[in-house]
């Protein structure tokens, strides 16, 4: 779908001659088409990939139509059910300069739609269209890094009582999270500081204010990842731990069976061997004397072996 706009004291339908953004929703293959030839760029400009492994891009491009122009590919996110950000990962792209913005989004983004004029100063621009987008986009992923936050406390909680496979599984899931989460900012951080360097950029009079709050969110996602990612790794360090000390108690136990077992075991297998001499043999009460001995001395062992101290 492709719908037309004006920029100026708000976002405005327009006609296609005299569009100032051009909003593409999950076009089709005769949207591309129609896009390519109108604005002369290549049409792998305007076909966006979902899937998680994208990722973002920026290069300089020179359309016959619209002249120098930014290509600009980021990564939004939108939570999904069930929860998955692998899944909520999705591509948006720009390509503008400083007479024409073309967007391409899926439907489902509402962050580059016409409301978004609700988010921007009275005076909307491209230029102020795009670091709103961004602003929006890094107030999900900051929610989205807190909302984890919440998830790897109550693992935490559940892994000092317990180390079912359950909690072992939220805890996978929380880490294949944070992978995504991690590797997405980071490879989006470059993009975008590369994106306001740009002396096209820079001509689009956007507010020294909204710049400093971009860096501001950048760097708050950034000690937000650092700071969670310690947390996932100190509680899988926890789990592990635990684990390892219920299995050296249960070692342990078996170990110390063996030994007051051994005892005894021998007592019977020296009296159960086809000699003579041995005490008990000629008196019918030999063999219960034999196993309450061993009994004394097994108990004798165990008793010895829980007060001893290694």
């Amino acid at each position: 779908m492709i719908s037309y706009y004006n920029f100026g004291e708000e976002v405005n339908k327009s006609s296609k001659s005299a569009a100032e953004w051009v909003s593409v929703t999950n076009p089709t293959s005769e949207d591309i088409e129609y896009l390519s030839k109108t604005f002369d760029l290549p049409r792998d400009l305007f076909v966006s990939e979902y899937f998680p492994e994208n990722i973002t891009e920026i290069e300089q491009v020179f359309s016959n139509i619209l002249g120098e122009c930014l290509y600009v590919v980021l990564i939004n996110y939108n939570e999904v059910e069930p929860h998955s950000v692998e899944k909520g990962l999705y591509p948006v792209t720009f390509i503008f300069n400083e007479d024409m913005l073309i967007t391409i989004a899926d439907e489902k983004d509402q962050s580059i739609l016409p409301s978004i004029q609700n988010e921007v100063d009275a005076e909307v621009n491209s230029g102020e269209l795009i670091t709103s987008f961004i602003l929006n986009m890094y107030q999900l992923y900051i929610a989205e890094l807190i909302d984890l936050k919440v998830r790897i406390d109550d693992i935490d909680q559940r892994a000092r009582n317990t180390t079912q496979r359950e909690t072992l599984l939220d805890l996978t899931d929380a880490e294949r999270d944070m992978v995504f989460l991690e590797q997405t900012l980071d490879d989006q951080k470059q993009t975008i500081l590369n994106l306001l360097e740009r002396d096209l950029f820079k001509k689009m009079e956007v507010e020294a204010r909204t710049i400093k709050e971009i860096h501001k969110k950048i760097r708050k996602s950034d000690r937000l990842v650092e700071i969670y990612r310690d947390l996932i790794d100190t509680t899988g360090g926890l789990i592990s731990d635990m684990i390892d000390s219920r299995l050296n108690r249960i070692m342990e136990f078996l170990d110390s069976a063996q030994l007051v077992i051994a005892i005894p075991t021998l007592i019977f297998s020296l009296w159960g061997i086809n000699t003579g001499g041995l005490f008990g043999t000629d008196t019918p009460l030999g063999s219960l004397i034999v196993v309450i001995l061993a009994a004394i001395l097994g108990l004798g062992t165990y008793f010895y072996l829980k007060r001893k101290e290694y």
